[in-house]
């Protein structure tokens, strides 16, 4: 299996993010709010595999757009050391950034992005 580095030195797997309609609670310890994103999050292991669940609030919130497409799992989150760094290298790599870095809720404010591989799709970054 090939390993391939796009964020750059330091990124490590941290979940898998599963849009969901409602998360049932028997499946997290909690939900967080995240206003700013106008999401729940919740987080849980699937047979070792750590995922984030993802509700929207109200009909306004974006997830909404990615279940009316049928989509569960839709993005892969990695934690890095540089935030911006990881974003450059990013896009050295043929990445697009269209989220700029903001506090998230559901990481005790630290700051992510969001951005778009043609080869992986969707990649949330978590600065650590």
């Amino acid at each position: 299996m090939k390993d391939v580095d796009i964020l750059g030195e330091g990124a490590e797997f941290s979940h898998v993010g599963i849009a969901t309609r409602r998360i049932s609670e028997h499946l997290v310890d909690g939900k967080v709010f995240d206003p700013l994103q106008n999401v729940s999050v919740g987080f849980s292991r699937l047979n070792g595999c750590p995922v984030e669940l993802i509700e929207p609030a109200d009909e306004l919130s974006p997830v909404n757009e990615i279940l009316k497409k049928g989509l569960g799992a839709y993005h892969l989150c990695f934690r890095v050391p540089d935030l911006e760094k990881a974003i450059q290298s990013a896009k050295k790599n043929g990445c697009v950034c269209f989220a700029k870095p903001v506090e998230a809720a559901a990481f005790g404010q630290k700051k992510v992005s969001w951005l778009y591989s043609k080869d992986f799709g969707i990649l949330e970054l978590i600065e650590k």
